[in-house]
């Protein structure tokens, strides 16, 4: 089940579960606990996978980086992301796992 809340300000809030230290950055698809999986190819230290994440959003979404915000969750595996409203179609098509 895909968790993607529409907020007042006018954008769109989801949870992510982040894999660091991958060998590739990659959205995997939403899991079912409705978070969406994201292995990224860089280590958990001094903010260097949270920058990966902007960076796969951005490329995914064809967002500028400064359009993707973690909005909770900057220490922790499980993050609350935000990016403009009308994204939401393209973060649908990402596949269930």
């Amino acid at each position: 089940m895909r968790e993607i809340r529409n907020r007042k300000d006018g954008r769109v809030g989801f949870r992510v579960r982040v894999q660091p230290s991958a060998s590739v950055t990659k959205l995997l698809g939403w899991n079912a606990a409705g978070e969406l999986r994201v292995s990224v190819a860089a280590p958990p230290r001094e903010g260097a996978a949270n920058r990966e994440l902007v960076r796969a959003f951005s490329r995914f979404l064809s967002l500028p980086k400064g359009e993707v915000a973690i909005e909770a969750g900057e220490r922790s595996r499980t993050k609350t992301v935000s990016v403009p409203g009308g994204m939401e179609k393209k973060l649908m098509e990402l596949p269930e796992i």
